[in-house]
């Protein structure tokens, strides 16, 4: 990244890039002999656990119904929404 800039004598600016990371580690950031750093961690997610599952009853007549549930905990720091998938072979 490169900027040019004009400056008339005794006149300062301040010069900003920006930059988006990728990937979670430290950067280092030189500009013109001046170094620095910053981290960048993972972006943090709501953790959930699925327990309890239940099935009523377990022995049906083709044609009957059958109810599945499972219990879900959202067992993390961060609100967040989960997806279910219920297979049934």
């Amino acid at each position: 990244m490169k900027k040019t800039v004009t400056l008339k004598p005794e006149e300062s600016q301040v010069v900003g890039f920006s930059f988006t990371p990728s990937v979670a580690k430290s950067h280092v950031v030189s500009i013109n002999g001046l170094t620095g750093s910053f981290t960048a961690f993972e972006v943090p997610v709501a953790e959930f656990e699925v327990t309890d599952l239940v099935i009523e009853p377990t022995g049906v007549y083709v044609g009957e119904t059958v109810s599945v549930s499972v219990r879900v905990t959202n067992v993390g720091n961060l609100a967040g929404s989960y997806e279910i998938v219920c297979e049934v072979t």
